[in-house]
């Protein structure tokens, strides 16, 4: 992936450094592998590998098997553990043909990307992603460049390689899924990230620290900084939605986190 670089990361000790001003974190009943979280709703890999919606402070279990699940604009999505996808419709799942799988995202303008074991990455535009049924078959578009996790929000797409490098693709539409070839290199190094419906961007390193990406707007979709959050234990995964950031320690259980705005650290 080429692209100019953009931004200022804290993992590499340049630039600002953003403090967390206070993070307020709940535990909540249930151990997961996985979560994810958008529009209004919060659902998950649970550690049996059964995909889960949290509903009334606890779990509710869709009656499917998964290792990844997402949920936002475009619906709810899932990758099975065999890697086949599959779309909750009106009242039960639908496998989506074709499909190969390792990660899945739905919370881009209606549509969906995921990637494939070789790295690859895909997407549906939004008109295939939300009526497709369970009948006939898809055409996934390809997306140019190479990575293991990718997340769409409002104003770009997110992801993660196998060296966790983190890239930046803009231009992205529910109409044009693949976007440009070109891409954004953002310093630091991430073993997964998010973004949020409302552009939010969230990530996880290899070391279970957990960052939020600072500034991130129409006018500057690379955003400005990285700020550490101060949580408890060691994370494994992130999700952010209305307010409300969700992380998965690695012994699995669930923190329910919301946090004030930011303050500067000289």
């Amino acid at each position: 992936m080429k692209g100019g670089i953009v931004g200022v990361v804290l993992l590499v000790g340049s630039g600002i450094v953003w403090v967390a001003e206070a993070l307020h974190c709940e535990a909540v009943p249930g151990v997961l592998k996985q979560i994810d979280a958008g529009a209004g709703r919060v659902c998950g890999i649970s550690k049996e590998g059964k995909v889960v919606d949290f509903r009334d402070d606890g779990w509710v279990d869709l009656e499917a098997s998964g290792k990844h699940v997402s949920v936002g604009p475009a619906g709810l999505w899932r990758v099975g553990l065999d890697g086949l996808v599959f779309k909750w419709f009106q009242k039960g799942w639908v496998q989506v043909n074709p499909g190969n799988l390792i990660q899945i995202d739905a919370g881009g303008d209606k549509f969906v990307v995921g990637c494939n074991p070789s790295s690859g990455i895909v997407c549906l535009n939004h008109r295939p992603a939300l009526s497709y049924d369970g009948s006939g078959s898809v055409s996934w578009m390809a997306v140019p460049g190479e990575l293991k996790y990718y997340s769409c929000g409002p104003v770009g797409c997110w992801g993660v390689n196998k060296l966790d490098e983190i890239h930046v693709k803009l231009g992205v539409s529910g109409n044009s899924c693949p976007g440009p070839e070109k891409w954004y290199r953002i310093p630091g190094s991430l073993s997964m990230v998010e973004v949020s419906a409302d552009g939010e961007v969230h990530g996880v390193n290899k070391h279970g620290s957990v960052f939020k990406r600072i500034g991130v707007s129409a006018c500057n979709p690379f955003g400005s900084g990285w700020e550490h959050l101060r949580v408890a234990g060691i994370s494994s995964h992130v999700s952010y939605d209305r307010g409300v950031l969700w992380i998965i320690c690695r012994s699995g259980e669930v923190q329910k986190c919301r946090f004030s705005e930011a303050l500067p650290s000289e």
